[in-house]
């Protein structure tokens, strides 16, 4: 799917439930209710009155990421960008209590105070249609094809990750889900007749595949779990082993937030210009066990040539709680750790070491819980960002945590 990658793929997800301390949503929570009732009367602008009152995942993605796109562009002094911050923040509040109509139009106000401009009407959706027919017929071609392989092989991650990719060209797709609704089904068909064909020849089509691509991976216990993999062209001829980036996403966002979203992808950029290969994991399936981590190294080693005393773990907020456990669990198998706005501090013998940046504007997870996560860890080092509020600080987290994280060596 990798000429798809240039289309926006991010979207917000539903809280998520079950993943208790494994990801600190506890103390997140206590956060977010205390808040939104605080703020209840500041997150719903008048326009938030003519919202429909059933919102899907796909209108959530379309503001925020016009809103990452404006903030991304804007010059602001640091009044504006505090105000800015404060509002998305209430936006991510209204998000979090299920006002979703609510959190839309806080978002799009705050964009519209950065372009100058009221918003633009979505243009309707292209036709879905690949070789002028419906997508389902080359989806159940494919599939066909792909259910006489032999699935117990080596190729067996191959085969589920193609099967997994076939499935996305529907005739309609959800508009719950990213992968889906942001697909391209003409490039997607034409990479896959190519992939299914090498399948069929016995040998493995992501080895050494270079670009942009969504995949889903075998985890522990048989679970499947998206990501997406952004490779340098190092990575597909380079005879020297290149290192690893696993960036972890916030509550709310799902396996597409650091390659299209989080500032414009900035990590995803930063991570190709330094010859890094990128995995950004679905993290509310990737946080449940830390054998998930270790698939997917399998994973990786099989199918790129990667340096093993370089594999760097970055976390947003969720995610950083997540990074954070990670280094805990997996203290020797970890180069460096950064979390943002976010995480708990890491104790366990031969820790690596980890920077912790909070947001002196954050109000979901306050800078100094931040700060206290970084003075318990003894590997830790902290850094504030100012005039940034709990999301819209990732950018210039990511602009401070990769290179921090890459000039750290076995």
């Amino acid at each position: 799917m990798r000429p798809t990658s240039r289309r926006p793929m991010i979207c917000t997800r539903s809280l998520p439930r079950g993943i208790g301390a494994l990801m600190t949503m506890a103390s997140l929570t206590q956060s977010v209710g205390s808040l939104s009732a605080q703020s209840a009367s500041q997150n719903a602008p008048p326009s938030s009155a003519a919202m429909p009152a059933t919102v899907a995942r796909v209108e959530l993605a379309a503001a925020y990421l016009r809103l990452d796109r404006a903030y991304a562009a804007a010059t602001l002094d640091d009044a504006a960008r505090d105000s800015v911050n404060r509002q998305f923040d209430r936006s991510t509040l209204s998000f979090f209590a299920g006002r979703f109509a609510a959190s839309i139009a806080a978002i799009d106000s705050a964009t519209t105070r950065l372009t100058g401009r009221p918003i633009a009407p979505e243009a309707p959706p292209a036709a879905r249609l690949v070789n002028g027919r419906a997508p389902s017929i080359t989806r159940e071609a494919l599939l066909a094809r792909l259910a006489k392989l032999d699935t117990t092989g080596p190729l067996m991650q191959a085969i589920v990750s193609a099967r997994a990719r076939t499935q996305l060209l529907v005739d309609a797709p959800s508009r719950e889900r990213s992968a889906e609704f942001m697909a391209d089904p003409i490039a997607l068909a034409r990479d896959l007749v190519r992939e299914v064909a090498v399948l069929e020849r016995g040998r493995n089509p992501y080895v050494g595949q270079a670009g942009d691509a969504w995949h889903v991976f075998r985890g522990a216990k048989g679970a499947l779990i998206p990501m997406r993999i952004v490779a340098p062209a190092a990575a597909a001829t380079s005879s020297a082993p290149v290192p690893v980036v696993i960036a972890l996403h916030g509550a709310g966002g799902d396996e597409n937030m650091f390659v299209n979203a989080y500032g414009q992808g900035i990590l995803a950029r930063m991570a190709l210009a330094a010859n890094a290969i990128l995995v950004t994991p679905l993290t509310t399936d990737f946080g449940q066990s830390p054998e998930h981590f270790d698939s997917l190294m399998t994973v990786l080693r099989s199918e790129y040539r990667i340096n093993s005393g370089r594999i760097y773990v970055l976390g947003h907020s969720m995610g950083a709680g997540a990074a954070a456990r990670l280094a805990q669990l997996r203290p020797t198998q970890i180069t460096a750790v950064a979390c943002l706005a976010g995480g708990s501090a890491v104790k366990v013998e031969k820790a690596p070491p980890i920077l912790f940046i909070g947001a002196a504007l954050d109000p979901i997870i306050p800078a100094s819980r931040v700060q206290d996560a970084a003075k318990g860890t003894p590997t830790g080092l902290y850094r504030l960002i100012e005039h940034e509020g709990h999301t819209l600080m990732v950018a210039a987290g990511v602009k401070q945590a990769l290179p921090w994280l890459l000039e750290h060596r076995p």
